[in-house]
């Protein structure tokens, strides 16, 4: 089931903003879609039977976004930029069933992942629309998860000793965590089961880019291994190294050590006390897997 959890509220469908692009078509319907979780999706469809998604920015760069897409548009199916304004874009509308509904297709997913990390920058940080990379604000994933550690939202959850815990991780994880650093791969940044497409036995789209960066693919390697059941994880491992990405024996501790972050984060937003909760368990099984 999809998660009604958003951090921005949806924006009206104004069908003025693609007035320009219709060619004298009407649009037929405007159907609000559910997966997402920043911005606003709506797929319409045009009175000659053709499909699109209009993208409501409330957060990220539309333009930073279609360059990222233009970027792996050979290697992994995206949808095609057919228009945009200001905080809108038009794409074509891609076929395919949530990756969330059919997980045992976790594997084409992880060859998706390992060719969008082969795209690789001079340097880690934000990319941006006309290609350069902005460095991150914080060092790192362990300059992320201090950074984190220190806000007092995460220091409630977590209380006293569990905070001091994860310090004595990213402390001797310090060989690790420099290596995940050095990384400049392009990563999805979201890269869940709702933001995947499965179509015919293949992956049909990887949509909503707004989060992409450069910097170590174990981010998104530790977001797909959380959304999708244990018993899949060995398809996910299957799949990445189909598609030629190295695994070393400690490739999911790597994945922890980057989607801490993610946890961390969660702490600090306005996600459900209930939703929080989990967190904070997912932060007791790394602290176990780490310390034993």
């Amino acid at each position: 089931m999809l998660s009604t959890y958003r951090r921005n509220p949806h924006k009206p469908f104004d069908p003025s903003l693609i007035q320009d692009l219709l060619g004298g078509r009407d649009v037929a319907s405007a159907e609000l879609l559910p997966a997402g979780k920043s911005n606003t999706n709506y797929k319409l469809v045009l009175s000659d039977g053709e499909a699109y998604v209009l993208r409501l920015y409330s957060h990220g760069d539309s333009r930073r976004e279609a360059y990222v897409m233009d970027l792996v548009r050979d290697l992994v199916p995206v949808p095609l930029e057919v228009g945009h304004g200001a905080n809108w874009s038009l794409f074509t509308f891609l076929e395919g069933d949530l990756l969330e509904r059919v997980p045992e297709s976790s594997d084409l997913a992880a060859q998706s992942l390992a060719r969008i990390s082969s795209v690789q920058f001079q340097s880690a940080g934000w990319i941006e629309a006309d290609g350069s990379v902005s460095p991150f604000p914080w060092l790192g994933v362990r300059g992320y998860a201090a950074e984190k550690l220190e806000t007092a939202e995460v220091q409630g959850w977590l209380g006293p000793e569990m905070v001091e815990a994860v310090f004595r991780v990213l402390e001797s994880e310090q060989q690790r965590l420099a290596e995940l650093d050095a990384d400049t791969s392009l990563v999805h940044g979201d890269f869940n089961p709702t933001n995947i497409l499965i179509r015919e036995g293949t992956v049909g789209g990887v949509l909503d880019w707004e989060y992409c960066h450069a910097g170590t693919p174990y981010m998104d390697i530790g977001n797909l291994l959380r959304h999708t059941a244990v018993k899949y994880h060995g398809r996910i491992k299957s799949g990445l190294q189909t598609a030629g990405m190295y695994l070393p024996k400690d490739w999911r501790k790597r994945a922890q050590l980057a989607d801490l972050t993610s946890h961390l984060e969660f702490l600090t937003s306005t996600r459900s006390d209930a939703f929080k909760r989990q967190c904070v368990g997912r932060v007791r099984r790394f602290l176990r897997a780490f310390e034993g």
